[in-house]
């Protein structure tokens, strides 16, 4: 299945007229308001992960490690957006998401790398927010394809996680960071096979390999969090044995 082609919504669908996304996912649209039901309800994990996240945190700051609770949420909520209606305006949703995420974990790692402040890395992840939604819409304008944007964030966050893991080693543990990696993977996995006529049964709307991608990024979710809280926790403890 050739992700890039985007077909129509279906007959009858309350979405019809809308301008449509540049990606499509293996299962089918139905003509309703929830166009594709596994692809849809699945991003209610995010939305579990991030209550969890956000009732067990040791601090609720932004740029804590809790931060990662509300921004699950509001990856569930935008990916939701998205796959209930496979249109342009819930994709753009979508990637808001993502960004937030993306520029959530760049900027918690310009602060455990000592290279911006909180309030510093704060101006620089909405400076970043605003400046990708704005390349988006650039971008779709062009004809090029906006996943590029995803991708050049994805390959910075790596590049100073990578420095951090090497340089820097201020978590107590690295348990729940590899144990991030590999769920990660095997998301990344489904997504791919999503897109394969080997895997892809669009008509099954219980169970779609995207949907699994969906349950296990929150699964990953939890894992960098707990990383997360071991960084902060560690951070804490240096600056009360410093103080």
């Amino acid at each position: 299945m050739d992700p890039r082609h985007v077909p129509p919504p279906a007959a009858g669908s309350p979405w019809s007229g809308w301008a449509l996304p540049d990606i499509k996912h293996c299962e089918a649209n139905l003509s309703s308001w929830i166009a594709a039901p596994a692809n849809t309800w699945s991003n209610l994990a995010y939305a579990a992960v991030g209550v969890w996240i956000w009732r067990r945190a040791s601090s609720r700051r932004l740029l804590s490690a809790g931060g990662l609770g509300p921004v699950s949420i509001a990856v569930g909520v935008t990916s939701f957006v998205f796959h209930a209606s496979y249109t342009f305006a819930g994709q753009v949703f979508d990637y808001a998401g993502m960004f937030l995420l993306l520029g959530w974990a760049l900027a918690r790692g310009l602060i455990r790398s000592g290279t911006l402040s909180e309030t510093g890395a704060l101006r620089f992840w909405m400076g970043l927010f605003f400046g990708s939604l704005a390349a988006l819409f650039a971008f779709r304008a062009a004809g090029w394809g906006i996943q590029t944007i995803v991708l050049a964030q994805a390959l910075a966050f790596a590049a100073l996680e990578l420095r951090l893991l090497i340089v820097k080693r201020d978590a107590p543990s690295y348990a729940s960071f590899w144990l991030m990696h590999g769920l990660l993977l095997l998301a990344y996995a489904c997504w791919h096979l999503d897109h394969t006529d080997f895997a892809c049964r669009p008509n099954d709307h219980r169970l779609q390999l995207h949907a699994v991608w969906h349950v296990l990024t929150a699964a990953a979710f939890v894992a960098a969090w707990r990383f997360h809280e071991g960084v902060d926790s560690r951070a804490a403890q240096s600056a009360k044995m410093g103080s």
